[in-house]
């Protein structure tokens, strides 16, 4: 048939028009060329080439085609519709245009009833407001619901970009949530963290990632890495607002500066750090501890020190022996790498130890000085001046009188094999507590003798292990 051909099927409310029709009698296929118009009670379709079957009520264009359902348009090169089970199979260059967002594929599975869709290839979809999201090997989205799942999946914010090897979004409660060799980059921050698993909530602009999370952060030519069970990214439009919250088992390294804490909050407007709950810090050859400290850093090196309550600051001589510093507050100033010159408020204390002018490891004697408040100067890392405030009282103490109790200070503990190291931070707690598990196991078979392994591995070749174990009562795990 040729020119102005009409098809209706007034059983399925189904009427195809087109300029030809070559029809099937035996199959009861139509095949119709040219302008073809596919309408139903769902969709309209448009096409060039489409081949209806009239038994089991299927579409099936090719050479491209365009669908609408009121809502949607969707843009393929070929395409299958199942008028009964109202399902669409989409493929090759495959575009879905809603007013909430555009998809991009080259696949498309969807059902216009329940508004599910899924993708068995590389996906994008760019959402009303800018939003991107990615997925390089499949995908599932329930329209009407507005939650979409990605496989390796990908999405690009305004504020972040985060990746994962399974990637959820709810456009409902506006979050996101990452599974797997989770990735997320703040932009403005510069800030990267990695982690197992994120969530993040448009609203509060928070992005929390756990399963022992890594952060990196570039300060002019140095790094600082920080390394906790759970990291939180609070944004806000004020920026003193803005800040990073780093909980339990908080390491962190950077050139300069090393340290532990239980939880750590770090505020980016300032580039201030403040450790809480036993923190313990390492500067070049010193140690400080306090019940909080807070670090100020500037141009990517420390600028000044805040311990408060029980603060101690240790620094190992070049006699072999530790100058301390003691007092209720603290406050140590920078000059490069290392600390110029201590504030001590309160209950103040030190002692350090005067080494020979020619012999820089040979001891002279020990100063010890108490003093509410005190100034303490530094040279080369070495003591090089105090001045005194409110009734001082000092000895010195000569090599032969010192004994070992006159050379600490109370409160003093020398904690340098827990200073962490690049290596720690990047490796991460579970994954050292796994390697540290593994070294113990061989360590414990290497102990065995010869004979004795000899004799287990005979007794378990052959084996099945139904001898001593019953699959009801030892279920295999995911059984």
């Amino acid at each position: 048939a040729f020119g102005n051909v009409l098809i209706e099927d007034l059983e399925d409310s189904v009427t195809i028009t087109s300029e030809r029709l070559k029809y099937h009698g035996d199959g009861r296929i139509a095949e119709l060329r040219g302008d073809v118009q596919y309408v139903d009670d769902s969709i309209r379709l448009y096409t060039d080439n489409l081949d209806y079957d009239m038994v089991n009520k299927s579409a099936i264009y090719f050479g491209g085609g365009k669908i609408e359902d009121g809502t949607s348009t969707m843009v393929s090169k070929n395409g299958n519709y199942d008028t009964e089970g109202k399902m669409m199979i989409f493929t090759d260059s495959v575009e879905l245009i809603t007013p909430d967002y555009t998809l991009l594929s080259d696949d498309l599975f969807y059902n216009i009833v329940t508004k599910k869709a899924r993708t068995s290839s590389e996906t994008k979809i760019v959402t009303k407001n800018g939003r991107v999201l990615k997925s390089e090997e499949s995908s599932e989205f329930d329209t009407r619901a507005g939650t979409y799942a990605f496989m390796k999946g990908e999405i690009d914010t305004e504020e972040y970009l985060i990746r994962g090897n399974e990637l959820f979004y709810n456009d409902a409660s506006g979050s996101y949530s990452a599974k797997g060799q989770v990735y997320l980059l703040s932009k403005e921050d510069d800030i990267v963290i990695t982690g197992d698993e994120a969530d993040f909530w448009e609203d509060r602009n928070m992005a929390r990632v756990y399963g022992d999370p890594l952060l990196k952060k570039m300060m002019n030519n140095d790094t600082l890495f920080l390394r906790a069970d759970t990291l939180i990214s609070i944004d806000d439009s004020l920026e003193t607002n803005k800040r990073l919250l780093a909980f339990h088992h908080v390491n962190i390294y950077k050139s300069d500066l090393q340290g532990r804490a239980d939880s750590l909050a770090y505020f980016l407007s300032d580039s201030s750090i403040i450790f809480y709950q036993d923190p313990i810090l390492w500067n070049e050859g010193s140690q400080i501890t306090a019940d909080t400290i807070q670090i100020l850093v500037r141009e990517g090196t420390i600028d000044r020190l805040n311990a408060k309550v029980n603060s101690f600051i240790i620094a190992e001589d070049s006699t072999g022996n530790y100058n301390q510093i003691k007092g209720r507050m603290m406050t140590a100033f920078f000059k490069g790498r290392n600390i110029n010159k201590v504030d001590v408020t309160g209950n103040g204390e030190t002692i350090y130890f005067v080494a020979d002018e020619e012999n820089s490891t040979k001891l002279v004697g020990m100063n010890k000085i108490v003093c509410s408040n005190m100034k303490i100067f530094f040279l080369e890392n070495e003591v090089n001046d105090i001045s005194f405030y409110t009734a001082p009282d000092g000895q010195f103490i000569p090599p032969h009188e010192l004994n070992d109790a006159d050379r600490k200070l109370e409160g003093f503990a020398w904690k340098m094999d827990e200073r962490p190291t690049r290596k720690d931070i990047m490796i991460g707690r579970l994954e050292a507590e796994r390697i540290r598990l593994e070294k113990e196991q061989v360590f414990k078979e290497e102990s065995l003798p010869a004979d004795l392994l000899n004799t287990e591995k005979k007794n378990v070749e052959g084996k099945t292990g139904q001898e001593d174990f019953k699959s009801e009562e030892y279920p295999v795990p995911g059984q």
